[in-house]
């Protein structure tokens, strides 16, 4: 008969093997929620950002399209070509303008059109012809005393 033969212990086995194994899958865990986090923030901080262009963008449209309203306002009150005190006051409640200059060829009214958190003032020239045009300014001069 033959003897069993004794096999020699497989490497890594035993309490010693069990631990560097477990401490190897730990470190791939702890290594995989890290790059997960890390995405995570990468992926919040990108969207903060994005959310703030667009909102500007919105604020910038709506700005453009009201100042676009008063314009159209401001026009159907000068329709007999003099854009009186009364009427800039009426169009503009509740805002007052910046300041109002009144010349030969007709009347520049500006205003501060504000939406959100921006704002561009415009200025807006009666002609006396009745019509009315506008242009945004680069920045808003401070109000002076409407006369």
């Amino acid at each position: 008969m033959t003897s069993p033969t004794r096999q020699a212990p497989r490497r890594g086995s035993g309490p010693a093997g069990f631990l560097a194994r477990s401490a190897g899958c730990l470190g791939a865990a702890v290594l995989l929620c890290v790059l997960v986090a890390a995405g995570l923030l990468v992926w919040f901080f990108q969207t903060v950002h994005d959310s703030g262009r667009e909102r500007e963008h919105d604020a910038r449209a709506d700005v453009t399209a009201a100042a676009e309203r008063l314009r159209t306002r401001l026009q159907a009150a000068d329709a007999d070509g003099t854009l009186t005190d009364r009427e800039i006051t009426d169009v503009l409640h509740p805002r007052s303008p910046r300041s109002v200059a009144r010349t030969a060829t007709g009347t520049t009214v500006v205003v501060q059109v504000a939406a959100s958190d921006w704002a561009q003032c415009y200025a807006y020239t009666a002609t006396r012809t009745g019509t009315v045009t506008s242009r945004p300014l680069g920045t808003c001069p401070s109000p002076s005393p409407v006369p």
